[in-house]
């Protein structure tokens, strides 16, 4: 059992998660994390190195050798894969490419699965993502899970500058065999479809203030 306390927020891309997390987590004091960051991180590492991604006992033996750690830098977390701050290509378009592939690879999620669990030992947590409510924290007492239509989804992935498909991602999220993309168990659904970002801040907060955590 983790010692801090943690909030966890899914949902397909581009929902509004990763928002409305930032918001609340600066809000609340608490350390805001999207568990999507480290698989981009990994997939940028993996197009560096020329990993083989068919081959999971190759993935294995280079993530052991990985040197992969985090640091806080301005309240916000950066990533680091082998001393290199990679940060800021998390969105480069060959990650955009690599990352849901590389995140339905088993031993590419247990390798991160412990390194999630670890900060909550380490910080209060906002995070987000697509199965943390479900695989990761399921015994989280304050989860939230946003959607949004696809057609609004893949408008504002496009006003993002990101060239991907949500709905493409959207299958791949939810039929990989390994920790697909649910609504977990408890958790409150928000559509964000027609809302502002304050507006899904606000419907979040109104949650969190009937469960006290906010007063």
């Amino acid at each position: 059992m983790f010692i801090h306390q943690v909030i966890t927020i899914d949902g397909p891309a581009a929902s509004g998660k990763s928002v409305a997390g930032q918001v609340l987590a600066e809000k609340l004091g608490y350390l805001f994390v999207s568990s999507g960051h480290f698989y981009r991180a990994l997939a940028w590492a993996a197009d560096r190195y020329k990993i083989d991604l068919s081959k999971s006992e190759v993935i294995a033996r280079w993530l052991e050798q990985l040197s992969f750690q985090h640091k806080i830098i301005d309240s916000e977390l950066h990533l680091f894969i082998d001393g290199q701050d990679v940060t800021s290509h998390l969105n480069d378009e060959v990650v955009n490419k690599l990352v849901s592939p590389l995140a339905a690879i088993p031993v590419v999620r247990n390798f991160l699965f412990t390194r999630f669990r670890s900060l909550a030992d380490q910080y209060d947590l906002v995070m987000e993502g697509r199965d943390i409510g479900s695989v990761v924290f399921p015994e989280a007492k304050y989860k939230f899970y946003l959607d949004a239509s696809p057609e609004v989804r893949a408008r504002r992935r496009a006003n993002q500058g990101i060239i991907d498909s949500v709905t493409q991602r959207d299958q791949q999220d939810s039929t990989r065999t390994t920790a697909p993309l649910v609504i977990p168990e408890g958790a409150t659904v928000i559509d964000t479809s027609n809302l502002t970002i304050f507006q899904t801040h606000q419907a979040i907060e109104q949650m969190m203030e009937k469960i006290k955590i906010l007063s």
